[in-house]
């Protein structure tokens, strides 16, 4: 296989589950193809007809280098190219039920045990070993030495040649899948590359982490070739960032900033270029670093007060990591004359917008000017020159800059004389903005008539001008603002999704404002969709009413599957569920160790349980095991790494009175998550627990670790209801020692609160979403049920889509006109499982692979 494009072969591999090989002239046995079967099987894989008839045209070598690539990139998708050895290797079997008394003889032998001694615990002679490198003396007559993989005392990985540790126990295979995902052949990877590039570019959003990664791959591998596929307008100011930020790593500097004025409009488009360069992220968060400040400093500090308890921790420190944000990143050497190419992308801005632009980012602004020098060149570049006089509060000659008010300035005074008619008379030189503080703007004015018809004509003048995620994020929310509410949820920018509760104090808004804004913005949004592609058929899951549509996916996890936050999925009942976790330290790094954990609770979100380090085994009131942990290991050497397993029977936990199960990865101690080689942790959903500890085939969500310390709440399983919640939520926790005794209290207060904040119709569904295109865009409608019944609605003559979308929207079985069949014209499709073979050339989107390829992802969608 040529060595060329990796990355693109890869990232449609990944993403669309196609292969690219030309046509080869040989022809190879059957058996040398079995081969190719037999490897992929064991990742649950399986060849299409059509690419298994051209891979056997290849040469031996090429077809070997083919296999290795997907085995490779399929593998690492899934995790299944890391070694997974738990702290006990015959998990799930031989897990010690006493975790007392398995810590108090930890404890003993830790302090009292001594090499060439009596075992203290059982009294015998010459079973005792001294490991390296901990060099703790273990019995091998008190502690199995075929179970354990790790020092039975501190856990840590030790040398395996020591006569303690005895051969692998023999695992036998797992049940296999009754589902293989299919593989296709890709018929050009230029013109796959192009639509990729394309739709990702006209994105409405800021792309997912996967996304971002994929966008970067192929501005590296495709270069300047890439500007041909670009469309006029990029809407997202990060992407444009993105691209040509990217591309100035790889390309020659002139050319791309050439192509890049046509996109750059802004000072934050400059430095958020200049930040991609420099390898540092565009949203321009800050990065979160840690100060070590002496103890006796953070004593006298009120807010700090409650850490020096009797018996802290922090009582026997030096130092304290006190967290900091700081806006800069490190900069990449800018040559003289990439400098003054910036300088003139600048200098090209009208003066006002220039000058605000650089305020909103002022910290920024003031750090990149140490590498401009803009006073360097200030007869040249003037309007530059003011603006950094400006973000400095001085000028070159140390005088006091001029005063300048901003945008936000003149709002915030509206704002606060609490002027609604005021307030969208600035907010309209910013149609964003308006969008955005829509639902303030109409609180602001209450029960005035003439301030809510200012605000309602403003947002009806500039809807056009909204951006499609904003549009579908105010339909779900407005009808949930007609009655009060608890708590408000808010998400605010970063790395990681850290979702933030307060009391509401909102009043609810007026009933005829909030019927009058949704019908406007479905207009909007049907005139929007009705421009995209037109066919007669659409197919879409009904299942689909549970997965939301993507919001917020800067924040989203690295994921093999791209399941948003909030969405819920069945859990089969005859399933059993294994979670998983997997890290690695740097080389040469320190020693980390986390936890995997499972917390249970009652129907009122009362502790029942735990299975974690602390309790390797929770046990119900009959005495039935409903979860066991594969053990703690507390670190993770490179380049192997450590695993740890959790096995959740989720039907005996339900008869023993837990409904709620919820995962939880802990760190407990050493680097953070994103300093770590890699990180990741998942769900298998498995028909036996035997065989292999790691079975890639039965790998139901995989998702990288992020965030800097702390607790990571991922999933909850409702064992009443048979659902998986999907919550890919951070918190913040301590600095070390985060289990769920430390997290319980978060536990209980966050969970429920964001089952029910999805469960109230905040967030709009991929399902809902779906109907939205079918009525601009069809003429027909099947929704699929959950049994895999179909059955369809077609236009009236003459209707138009609004009448469509309401009868959609009514839709039930006495509505159906036909029993419809799938045809063979191209469709669109919107599927929960890609398990039905479609029309060739049909629109796909599926949140889990099958037998049919996607071909868009649930961002393009929404652009």
């Amino acid at each position: 296989m040529p060595s060329d494009f990796t990355e693109t072969r890869a990232l449609l591999l990944r993403r669309q589950a196609t292969v690219f090989a030309a046509q080869g002239a040989d022809l190879q046995p059957d058996g040398c193809m079995q081969l190719f079967d037999i490897d992929l099987a064991k990742l649950g894989y399986a060849l299409s007809q059509r690419l298994r008839a051209r891979l056997q045209t290849l040469s031996l070598p090429v077809l070997n280098a083919t296999r290795e690539h997907i085995w490779r990139t399929l593998a690492a998708q899934l995790g299944a190219n890391r070694q997974h050895t738990p702290l006990f290797r015959r998990f799930p079997k031989l897990v010690p039920h006493n975790t007392a008394a398995l810590w108090r003889d930890r404890v003993l032998t830790h302090f009292m045990q001594a090499p060439d001694q009596p075992c203290l615990h059982c009294g015998q002679r010459g079973t005792t070993h001294v490991l390296k490198p901990c060099q703790h003396v273990v019995c091998d007559a008190c502690f199995d030495g075929g179970n354990y993989s790790a020092c039975p005392i501190c856990h840590r990985h030790a040398d395996r040649d020591s006569p303690f540790f005895l051969p692998d126990p023999a695992l036998t295979h797992g049940a296999a899948p009754t589902h293989l995902k299919l593989l296709d052949l890709g018929a050009s990877m230029i013109d796959a590359a192009q639509t990729l590039v394309r739709a990702m570019c006209e994105r409405k959003q800021v792309m997912s982490p996967v996304d971002t990664d994929d966008f970067k791959a192929l501005a590296g591998d495709y270069g300047l070739r890439l500007l041909d596929w670009v469309p006029g307008q990029i809407p997202v100011r990060e992407n444009i960032a993105l691209l040509f930020g990217t591309l100035l790593k790889h390309c020659e500097p002139a050319a791309v900033l050439a192509a890049a004025a046509a996109h750059v409009g802004t000072a934050t488009d400059v430095i958020r270029l200049v930040a991609v360069y420099s390898g540092a992220d565009p949203s321009l968060q800050g990065q979160l670093v840690y100060r070590q400040v002496p103890i006796e400093k953070m004593r006298g500090m009120a807010r700090f007060k409650t850490l020096f308890t009797p018996g802290s921790y922090w009582n026997a420190r030096e130092h304290y990591p006190l967290p900091m944000t700081i806006k800069r990143f490190k900069m990449v050497k800018l040559s003289r004359p990439l400098r003054r190419a910036l300088l003139a992308l600048l200098e090209s801005f009208h003066p006002d917008s220039l000058t605000e632009d650089m305020l909103r980012h002022r910290t920024y602004w003031v750090w990149l000017g140490q590498f401009l020098h803009p006073h360097e060149y200030h007869k040249r570049y003037p309007k530059v020159a003011f603006a950094f006089s400006v973000v400095r509060k001085k000028g070159p000659d140390g005088t006091p800059a001029p005063q300048f008010e901003t945008f936000y300035a003149g709002l915030e005074k509206a704002i606060m004389r609490k002027d609604a008619v005021a307030m969208v008379a600035q907010l309209r030189k910013r149609p964003g903005e308006l969008a955005r503080r829509f639902d303030h703007a109409l609180s602001v004015a209450g029960d005035d008539n003439t301030a809510s018809g200012a605000v309602l004509d403003a947002f009806a003048q500039c809807v056009a001008q909204f951006a499609t995620p904003v549009l579908l994020t105010l339909r779900a929310l407005l009808p949930t603002r007609l009655h009060a509410s608890e708590r408000r949820i808010y998400w605010p920018k970063g790395s990681v999704a850290t979702g933030y509760m307060v009391r509401e104090r909102r009043s609810p808004l007026p009933r005829q404002a909030v019927g009058d804004a949704v019908a406007l913005i479905e207009r909007e949004l049907l005139a929007r969709f009705s421009a995209k592609p037109h066919l007669d058929d659409f197919l879409i899951d009904a299942a689909l009413g549970d997965i939301i549509v993507p919001f917020n996916e800067r924040t989203a996890s690295r994921s093999a599957i791209g399941l948003p936050r909030g969405s819920v999925v069945a859990v089969p009942t005859a399933k059993k569920a294994r979670l998983f976790l997997h890290w690695c330290e740097p080389k040469n790094g320190d020693r980390t160790d986390l936890d995997l954990s499972v917390a249970f609770y009652d129907d009122e979100w009362r502790h029942v349980g735990v299975c974690s380090y602390y309790q390797l085994t929770c046990t119900g009131p009959d005495g039935s095991v409903i979860a066991t942990s594969a053990g703690d290991l507390t670190d993770a050497p490179f380049p192997d790494g450590a695993s740890e397993f959790v096995d959740l029977d989720c039907d005996l936990a339900r008869q023993n009175g837990v409904r709620y199960a919820v995962a939880v990865l802990n760190n407990y101690s050493g680097m953070p998550f994103e300093g770590l080689e890699h990180a990741f942790a998942g769900l298998m959903l498995r028909d036996d627990v035997e065989g292999e500890h790691f079975d890639p085939r039965t790998v139901a969500l995989r998702f990288d670790l992020a965030g800097s310390n702390g607790v990571f709440l991922p999933m909850v399983f409702d064992l009443r209801e048979n659902q998986l919640h999907w919550l890919d939520l951070y918190r913040s926790g301590e600095f070390e020692f985060n289990n769920v005794a430390t997290s319980s209290k978060d536990i209980t207060t966050v969970c429920p609160a964001m089952i029910a904040y999805f469960a109230s119709g905040i967030r709009m569904s991929m399902y809902h979403l779906a109907l939205l295109h079918g009525a601009a865009r069809a003429q027909r409608v099947m929704v699929r049920d959950e049994a895999g019944s179909l059955r369809a609605l077609a236009r009236h003559a003459g209707e138009d889509n609004a009448s469509f979308l309401g009868r959609l929207r009514r839709f039930g079985p006495a509505d159906v006109d036909s029993a419809p069949s799938l045809g063979e014209a191209p469709l669109f499709a919107a599927l929960l499982d890609a398990d039905l073979a479609l029309p060739e050339n049909s629109i796909v989107y599926a949140l889990r692979p099958g037998v049919t390829a996607t071909t868009i992802a649930a961002s393009d969608l929404i652009s």
